[in-house]
């Protein structure tokens, strides 16, 4: 497959096979192979409403937070699918089953954790009640949004409120202004990836756009790895790309990190523990008033022209905030 191809494959929800690892990673990092539960902490989460709009939260059990409310959450169990694992959180912490629409956000800590946010529609089960807690929670309740929003002091955090809202802001939107919907795929990777889009974007009447493409072992997106022991990893992988490629950042382009078109982690298996992720990143180069993009100063790298409409616009509009957030 061609690099445009692979993009084309990627926005459509389909695998997309590396041509290796990796391209570049630091080699005190090179030896971290992410385990489920072991050395890595996949966290679920999922935003439900009822046909009135309220937001379905679940009160804790937890020793260390008993009382408080939150959002169905938990970590990921080993050999389980992303979606799997958000589904049986769900029905696990509010005793109802869903179908999951699409992620509405993704955040990746520096201490090995990332945690994928869903939205999507409840389709059977009841509601927890006090007299069914265990372990899992105490019981669910619908808030409506003046109670959820009066509901501060009594939740477990407040980082819920930003991904509600996003939630929120998805079912509100006419659905040709919602992000793509966009769901995990199941493909093996050993390490963390990212897997980083590079685009030109000119603030001007042109349609033109370039993708940054790495030629080594043939013509594809490139790839960095996922820095586990430092802050602000995904940052840290993109810009190790742009130095290898343009040796300096170019000066002439605003770096701008739009979000994430994609996902892919192996979940189910057949006893390999492949317990990596790639997470495909876009990341714009805005041109001010340039109409060409930043010179390539390495061999290894070059632009390759956005020549299919379909892909150019699905990507313009990614980068003009149409796309998956990275908290």
């Amino acid at each position: 497959m061609g690099i445009l191809e692979d993009i084309q494959a990627i926005l459509h929800g389909d695998q997309v096979t590396l041509n290796k690892d990796v391209d570049i990673y630091a080699d005190t990092e090179n030896n971290f192979i992410p385990k489920t539960k072991v050395n890595m902490c996949y966290i679920c989460m999922v935003v439900l409403f009822d046909d009135k709009k309220n937001v379905l939260l679940i009160q804790e059990a937890k020793k260390s937070c008993r009382g408080t409310w939150y959002l169905p959450a938990g970590r990921l169990e080993p050999g389980e699918t992303i979606m799997d694992g958000a589904k049986r959180e769900v029905k696990e912490e509010s005793g109802f089953d869903c179908d999951l629409t699409t992620l509405i956000s993704v955040e990746v800590s520096s201490h090995t954790w990332m945690r994928f946010t869903f939205t999507g529609k409840i389709t059977g089960g009841k509601l927890k009640t006090p007299e069914q807690q265990d372990e899992e929670s105490i019981q669910a309740k619908f808030f409506s949004n003046e109670e959820f929003q009066a509901s501060i002091g009594i939740l477990r955090h407040g980082d819920i409120l930003k991904v509600v809202e996003l939630a929120k802001k998805y079912w509100d939107s006419e659905i040709t202004h919602r992000i793509p919907c966009t769901l995990p795929v199941i493909c093996p990777h050993k390490l963390l990836i990212n897997r980083v889009v590079v685009i030109d974007r000119a603030n001007t009447n042109t349609i033109a756009m370039n993708i940054l493409a790495n030629k080594k072992s043939g013509l594809h997106i490139p790839t960095a790895l996922i820095n586990h022991s430092k802050g602000s990893s995904i940052a840290i992988s993109v810009y190790a790309i742009l130095r290898e490629a343009f040796t300096t950042n170019p000066s002439s382009a605003s770096i701008r990190m739009c979000g994430i078109l994609g996902v892919e982690h192996r979940g189910t298996g057949t006893g390999k523990s492949e317990d990596g992720i790639c997470i495909t990143t876009l990341v714009s180069l805005d041109l001010s008033d340039q109409v060409s993009p930043p010179t390539v100063t390495s061999e290894n790298y070059k632009w390759c022209p956005v020549d299919v409409k379909d892909v150019q616009v699905h990507l313009a509009n990614c980068a003009k905030g149409k796309i998956i957030p990275l908290l």
